[in-house]
């Protein structure tokens, strides 16, 4: 009787600790802790988010595929509150090798993973060649002010025409421009060119359009509505992906300046709270 005793325990302890668990992973939900992830550093809440997506899937499929449903939906969108690109990524790459789910449940996280990995925030964006309305063809690449702020938008777009007055006023990039700290350049993404030359522009923006039509044709941006704008360092690694609000850009601007010649690790843990 006295030999099994330890292991008794040693169930006991083991039981309890699948208990508490499963009382954290209840209690825990998206929205807070999408919530809660912005008052934390950018590594502790990677780290955070892989530990609550293990325990789920251990603890149950179906809530685990609640859980990736859920946060899909929340992270995926531009323009909900917690959108963030880089935890998408995870949880699509986590759910694409879940052992709970079944082979054909693994196939929409393998195929959002292939988008997500597009211009995920920390390596160089894809280059675009655009053309001016002055006929020139020019590369994004060329671009060697240290930050360049892409602006993607469509003139059949009523959001746009309303950010675009936003922008013509925002005294922060136009700043930011006339120092040559940044560059705004504005890309059409499709091939209705005339309306592209009769849309009138800020002065401060390079209006470009995708004369090869890649982005669509190629998907080598995943614009999910419009407008869009990505933040990439003079390096052209990405600082903000898909990010429909232009309050969070100026923001994150802010927050950047004086970091020019920082790590990409240091700019993406600086704009990461909101």
């Amino acid at each position: 009787m006295k030999k099994t005793q330890p292991f008794i325990l040693f169930l006991l302890i083991i039981f309890a600790a699948l208990a508490m668990t499963s009382e954290t992973t209840a209690q825990k939900t998206p929205d807070k802790f999408l919530a809660e992830v912005e008052s934390m550093p950018r590594p502790k809440a990677i780290t955070e988010l892989t530990k609550w997506l293990d325990a789920t899937a251990q603890a149950s499929s179906k809530e685990y595929k609640r859980l990736i449903a859920s946060l899909e939906e929340m992270l995926s969108e531009p323009t909900w509150d917690y959108h963030n690109e880089e935890l998408f990524a995870l949880v699509m790459e986590h759910a694409a090798s879940a052992s709970c789910l079944s082979d054909n449940e693994r196939l929409r996280p393998k195929m959002m993973l292939d988008v997500t990995r597009k211009n995920v925030p920390g390596i160089v964006a894809h280059d675009i060649d655009y053309e001016t309305l002055d006929g020139n063809h020019r590369k994004l690449s060329d671009i060697n002010t240290p930050y360049t702020l892409i602006y993607f938008n469509d003139p059949e777009c009523l959001s746009c025409a309303k950010v675009k007055e936003r922008l013509d006023t925002c005294t922060t990039l136009k700043n930011m421009v006339s120092d040559s700290t940044l560059t705004v350049i504005g890309i059409y993404p499709y091939d209705n060119v005339q309306e592209w030359h009769l849309e009138p522009f800020p002065t401060f923006i390079i209006n470009g359009w995708d004369y090869k039509q890649e982005i669509e044709g190629q998907q080598t941006y995943d614009l999910m509505t419009m407008p869009l704008f990505y933040l990439l360092d003079r390096d052209k690694r990405v600082i903000l992906k898909n990010e429909a609000s232009l309050n969070r850009v100026i923001k994150a601007m802010n927050k950047l300046k004086g970091m020019e010649d920082s790590t990409i690790d240091e700019k993406l843990d600086t704009v990461w709270r909101r």
